[in-house]
C-alpha cells in the first residue's frame, strides 16, 4: 500500500513537470513571436519616418530653389529699372548739354546776319503765305553765316540731337541761309514772325507770318522751289547761284498744292483792247518726285490785290487756263491770281505778278 501511493505521488510528480515544461516551452515561444512583431513594427515605423522626412527634406528644397529664383528674378528686374534710370538720367545730362551749347553760340553770336564768310550770292526770293504775300520778290545778297541764333527746338517726333548750325558747317551760303535774310530783312523775326526749326539731321521751316503747319489740313506745310523746281532735299543741304529764282509758299494740300505762272500776251495796252492771261500750273507726286503740269483752271484774278472786277463782271480762267480782259479804264494793273475750292480752301499759290500799264 505504501509502495502504491508512493508510485501515485510520483506520477503526479512527473506530470506535474512535464505540464510545467509544456507551459514553460509555449510562454518561451509566445515571448519571442511577440518580440519579433515588435521589432518588425517597430522597423516599419521607422520607414515610414524615413520616408516622411525624405518627402519633407524634398519639399523643403524645392521652397528654397524657388525662394532663390524669385530673388533672382527680383534682383534682375530691380537692375533693368537702375539701367533704364541711369540712361534716362544720361538722356536728360546730354539734352540739357546740348541746350546749354546752343544756347552759348546764341548768346555769342547777334541776331542779324553779320560776321558773312565766303563768296556772296545774289538772288531773288519770294515768301508766298496761305492769303498773302508775306515777302514780294525781293533781291538779295548773302553769304555763310551762323545760323544757330535764328533757330528753335523740333516739334516733331524724328528729331535728334544737333551739333549746331554754324559757318563750319556749310562751304558756301544755302536756301536757308537766303531765307532767313529775306526774313530778317522784312522785319520777320524768329519766335514771332517765323519758326525755323533745328532737327538735327536737317532744318525745317515750320512757321512765316503766323501760317503754320498743319494749320487748314494735315497736308498743310511749308515748301520751296528753285527755278521752279522743288528740289528734293531740305534747304540746308542745297547751295544757292547768282540769278536764282526761289519761292517759299504755303501750300494748304502739300504736294497738291498747285504752284502757279502766269503769262500775258501783253505787257501795255489801251483801254478796250482785248489782254489775254494764261495761267498754268505744277506740282509734283510725293513719292516720284515727278513734275505734272495742268491748266490752272477755275482761277479769280486778282488785280491790285482785289478781284478784277469790270461793269460788274469777275474773271474766272476756263479750262484751258485762259480769260480775256477789256479794260474799261487807264491806269496800272497789277495782276495775280486766287483759287478757292469746293472745301472753301486757296488749292493754289498766287503767281508772281504780272504789271500792265493800260491807256
Amino acid at each position: 500500500m505504501k509502495n502504491k501511493k508512493n508510485t501515485i505521488i510520483a506520477c503526479i510528480a512527473i506530470l506535474a513537470i512535464f505540464v510545467g515544461g509544456l507551459f514553460f516551452k509555449n510562454y518561451k515561444t509566445n515571448h519571442q513571436t511577440t518580440a519579433s512583431t515588435r521589432v518588425v513594427q517597430s522597423n516599419s515605423d521607422n520607414d515610414k519616418n524615413d520616408v516622411k522626412k525624405e518627402e519633407k527634406n524634398k519639399d523643403d528644397v524645392k521652397k528654397e530653389e524657388e525662394k532663390k529664383k524669385e530673388e533672382i528674378k527680383k534682383k534682375e528686374e530691380a537692375k533693368k529699372k537702375e539701367e533704364t534710370k541711369k540712361k534716362r538720367e544720361e538722356a536728360k545730362k546730354q539734352n540739357k548739354a546740348t541746350s546749354n551749347t546752343s544756347n552759348k553760340s546764341s548768346a555769342s553770336s547777334t541776331n542779324s546776319t553779320k560776321g558773312e564768310v565766303g563768296n556772296k550770292v545774289t538772288v531773288n526770293i519770294r515768301i508766298e503765305g496761305y492769303d498773302r504775300t508775306l515777302v514780294p520778290r525781293t533781291q538779295i545778297t548773302t553769304g555763310n553765316f551762323d545760323l544757330n541764333p535764328y533757330l528753335g527746338p523740333a516739334s516733331g517726333s524724328s528729331a535728334t540731337a544737333s551739333k549746331g548750325w554754324g559757318v563750319d558747317k556749310f562751304k558756301e551760303a544755302t536756301n536757308a541761309h537766303a531765307v532767313v535774310k529775306a526774313l530778317e530783312s522784312h522785319g520777320f523775326k524768329k519766335g514771332s514772325g517765323y519758326d525755323f526749326q533745328d532737327y538735327g539731321w536737317g532744318l525745317y521751316i515750320a512757321m512765316i507770318g503766323g501760317d503754320r503747319e498743319f494749320d487748314h489740313r494735315s497736308t498743310s506745310g511749308w515748301m520751296y522751289r528753285v527755278n521752279n523746281v522743288l528740289p528734293n532735299i531740305g534747304c540746308q543741304g542745297r547751295p544757292i547761284k547768282n540769278g536764282d529764282e526761289i519761292v517759299w509758299y504755303f501750300g494748304a494740300y502739300g504736294f497738291d498744292t498747285l504752284f502757279t505762272e502766269m503769262n500775258v500776251n501783253t505787257s501795255s495796252a489801251k483801254v478796250g483792247q482785248p489782254v489775254t492771261i494764261t495761267l498754268n500750273g505744277i506740282k509734283n507726286d510725293i513719292n516720284t518726285w515727278k513734275e505734272f503740269r495742268e491748266p490752272a483752271k477755275g482761277a479769280t484774278i486778282y488785280a491790285n490785290n482785289s478781284p478784277l472786277t469790270i461793269g460788274g463782271k469777275k474773271f474766272i480762267t476756263d479750262d484751258n487756263g485762259k480769260v480775256t480782259i477789256k479794260f474799261d479804264k487807264p491806269g496800272t494793273y497789277k495782276l495775280s491770281a486766287e483759287r478757292i475750292n469746293n472745301k472753301n480752301l486757296k488749292d493754289l499759290v498766287r503767281p508772281l505778278p504780272i504789271t500792265i500799264n493800260v491807256k
